[in-house]
Formats: structure tokens, C-alpha cells, sequence
């Protein structure tokens, strides 16, 4: 029987990268999802910057992810994805706040 699959989205950010290895030593073929690859993980779809809209990244992964699991689902997807942006949600620069953290992942 085939190793489970795990997706990491977020896999080569700092928290991705631990959960990408502790997933592995449990045996899991892990894949992750990032803007960069991670040597860990048992596969990566690296999304390219040339890719803007969320459209066509999901396309993008969704085909690569489809191609890697051969008609298998995952056991899991785990999203740790995301930049920080400091604040407060009732700041009037919220919006601004949550667009560039947005833009920045």
C-alpha cells in the first residue's frame, strides 16, 4: 500500500518547513505548495510570480496536484501559508493591512 499524501501549502515558509519534515517522519509523502521549493518535501509545485491571478495559480496547482496523486486523494491538506502584517482589526488601515499581507503571499 502506497504512502499516504499530505499537501503542505506553505511548505518552505519557517512553521510549512517543520510541518513538511514531521510529516515525512511519519511517512507520509508529503507535497508542497509554495513560491519556492522545499528539498524535504517529496514533491513541490513551485507557483510562478508570472502567475497573478488566483485563477490561474489555482489552475497551475490544481493540474500539477492532479499529476502528482494519479487519481489518488490526499489524506490532508494543511495550509500554513500567509505573511505577517502587524495591527489591529479595528484600525482604519485594516483593509490596506490585510491587502498587502494578501499580496505579499
Amino acid at each position: 500500500m502506497p504512502s499516504p499524501f499530505i499537501i503542505v501549502y506553505g511548505g518552505s515558509g519557517a512553521l510549512g518547513s517543520v510541518a513538511v519534515r514531521l510529516f515525512k517522519q511519519h511517512m507520509y509523502q508529503v507535497i508542497n505548495i509554495d513560491l519556492s521549493s522545499n528539498a524535504d518535501a517529496s514533491h513541490s509545485i513551485v507557483v510562478p510570480s508570472k502567475l497573478q491571478t488566483l485563477s490561474e495559480q489555482s489552475a497551475h496547482i490544481t493540474d500539477e496536484v492532479a499529476g502528482l496523486l494519479g487519481g489518488s486523494k490526499a489524506d490532508a491538506v494543511i495550509c500554513v501559508a500567509g505573511g505577517w502584517q502587524g495591527g489591529n482589526a479595528a484600525s482604519d488601515d485594516f483593509i490596506g493591512s490585510a491587502d498587502k499581507s494578501i499580496k505579499q503571499s
